[in-house]
C-alpha cells in the first residue's frame, strides 16, 4: 500500500506541475502576442502620422 501511495503522490505532483506549466505557457504566449500586436499597431499609427505630417 505504501508503494501505491508513493506512485499516486508522484503522479499527482507530475500532473499538477504539468498543468501549471501549460497554464503559464498559455499566458506567456498571450502576453507576447498582445505585446507584438500592440507594437505593430503603434508602429503603423506612427508611420501614418509621419506621412500626414510630411504631406502638410
Amino acid at each position: 500500500m505504501n508503494t501505491f501511495m508513493a506512485i499516486m503522490s508522484q503522479l499527482f505532483w507530475g500532473v499538477t506541475i504539468g498543468a501549471l506549466e501549460a497554464a503559464f505557457a498559455t499566458v506567456a504566449r498571450g502576453a507576447i502576442a498582445a505585446i507584438g500586436l500592440g507594437g505593430a499597431g503603434w508602429w503603423v499609427v506612427r508611420r501614418r502620422r509621419a506621412k500626414r505630417a510630411d504631406k502638410d
